[in-house]
């Protein structure tokens, strides 16, 4: 607590008794200095109080016509006329009393003084404590009239505190009054329990607002009076309808989740977020946490990977998604959550992000062991039938392609030279056939499957690879080539199965023909 600072000024004529008074008279607590008051302007420190003591009624009579708070005075002397100085003064001490009855009023004055100025800082710090609490906090007396509430509580019920001052809960929250015979107030039951238990009692009260209905956690207590007689009770109300209200407990466990978090109120603006999930949103500061919209965020970046996964009773939403940041690819599943109150109402969404991105590149790197020629880095023959079998219903093109002479490679120049070439043929087919499927079947056989163009332009396309082909194999000067099968499926699982028999057969009928050129 502070120092009670206080300027005790005596301006006494020389007929005036005299004060057995010092500044070692100062109780504890008292921060004092003494002087005598010479007359001219009326000196008023701006951080003490100041106590006058004179036998100058005029003085008094200037002073008292407009009198400042932190003045108080006292008059020495008989006078007659005193009566009307009563509402200016402190005190009115005779002469008669002698110096040390004088002295024991100047020492009992300086304590009344002192309980007067604690009685103003303990009445101005509680005030300022419970209007600085952000819930609800009141003082009632037994019979459920409120004698104290805050700034909380006033906002909470859109009554000013005169309004509610010296009335029940009935008219503060203009709830019907109960039956002659039931409680005399609300709640009363909860407190008490705290008045018999004579401790804080805790428990979960529903009130109907202007805004609808709130959740509350009620803490009461009761209240003792210098006797020990319980004379009220003190009460404090969480609003825990909404997870705004939540605070600091909130933002400690969000802060504290290994993964990106953040919670929007029932209007997706921002309550709280992660330092995680900032550094994905580009939220550095203030500035840019008040500007961030979620769904232009996520619109503007994400690329949905997976279907939409929905909960109605969890009252969840996931889905897989690809996130571009820095330069990286990164892969997350997106949940957001409803979050509802008491009463079933929306009061909030978490979105959480679990980042699957390592997760995703192992299942990817499996995949491709999987689907993949180790040779060439071609698709292989289960990823070609599986991929057939996807396109079902569908109209496509599919290009069996077969080396010629590719023993003879192998025999003369070794199987590494034919490795060689293997690659550079996968190598040429994605160059001559790009955006399509294609894979390596085994030994010297690949196949391409399209899904977008006409016949013309892949007998254009295969015309200029089979050149390409010839070209590079004619270093071994063994008359190497490629021949190719085209056949065309609308789809059907007959025609499917049609058309892969029939791609293969054209292409042995030109293996064939190449292989007769060449022995001519």
């Amino acid at each position: 607590m502070m120092d009670f600072k206080l300027h005790v000024l005596c301006a006494l004529s020389e007929s005036a008794p005299k004060l057995d008074i010092s500044e070692q008279d100062f109780p504890q607590g008292v921060c004092g200095t003494l002087s005598d008051y010479k007359g001219g302007e009326f000196p008023l420190p701006g951080d003490a109080a100041t106590l006058l003591l004179t036998d100058d009624a005029a003085l008094v009579r200037a002073l008292a016509q407009n009198k400042p708070e932190c003045l108080h005075m006292v008059l020495i002397g008989a006078f007659a006329d005193a009566a009307w100085l009563e509402g200016a003064l402190e005190e009115v001490w005779y002469p008669e009393e002698g110096r040390e009855g004088l002295r024991r009023r100047y020492l009992r004055l300086l304590r009344v003084l002192k309980q007067e100025y604690d009685l103003w800082f303990y009445k101005s710090a509680l005030l300022t404590a419970i209007n600085t609490v952000p819930d609800m906090l009141w003082y009632k007396r037994l019979d459920g009239v409120h004698t104290l509430v805050n700034d909380a509580f006033s906002e909470i019920a859109h009554k000013p505190k005169s309004d509610i001052h010296g009335r029940d809960h009935f008219y503060i929250w203009d709830a019907p009054r109960p039956a002659e015979g039931s409680a005399d107030y609300a709640c009363a039951e909860s407190e008490e329990i705290a008045i018999s238990s004579g401790r804080m009692y805790v428990c979960e009260e529903a009130v109907k607002t202007r805004e609808g209905m709130k959740q509350f956690t009620t803490y009461k207590t009761p209240v003792y009076d210098m006797f020990g007689n319980v004379f009220g009770t003190v009460g404090v109300g969480h609003d825990v309808t909404d997870l705004s209200n939540l605070g600091a407990q909130l933002s400690l466990v969000v802060e504290n989740m290994p993964y990106p978090i953040c919670i929007f109120s029932p209007e997706w603006k921002v309550m709280r977020m992660n330092i995680a999930f900032s550094e994905l949103a580009g939220v550095d500061s203030d500035e840019t946490l008040a500007q961030f919209d979620y769904h232009v965020w996520k619109s503007g970046l994400f690329i949905p990977m997976s279907d939409r996964t929905e909960d109605s009773v969890k009252h969840m939403v996931s889905r897989d998604y690809q996130f571009h940041l820095g330069g990286k690819t990164k892969y997350y599943t997106l949940t957001e959550l409803e979050i509802r109150n008491y009463f079933g109402d929306v009061s909030g969404y978490i979105c959480m992000m679990q980042d699957n991105t390592y997760r995703r590149a192992y299942e990817q790197s499996i995949l491709r062991a999987a689907n993949t020629d180790m040779l060439t880095g071609m698709y292989n023959r289960r990823y070609f039938i599986s991929r057939v079998r996807g396109l079902m219903g569908k109209p496509f093109h599919l290009l069996y392609m077969d080396l010629d002479r590719f023993k003879s490679i192998n025999d003369n120049f070794g199987h590494n030279v034919g490795d060689d070439v293997l690659i550079r043929i996968s190598e040429l087919i994605h160059e001559f056939f790009p955006h399509m499927v294609a894979a390596r079947l085994g030994g010297d056989e690949f196949v391409v499957v399209d899904e977008h163009n006409d016949r013309a332009y892949l007998d254009e396309r295969s015309a200029a690879f089979e050149e390409a082909v010839q070209r590079e194999l004619s270093k071994y000067h063994l008359d190497a080539g490629v021949s190719i099968g085209i056949a065309q499926t609308d789809g059907s699982p007959q025609d499917i199965d049609r058309v892969l028999r029939e791609s293969d057969e054209r292409m042995y009928e030109i293996k064939k023909r190449h292989h007769e050129a060449g022995q001519e």
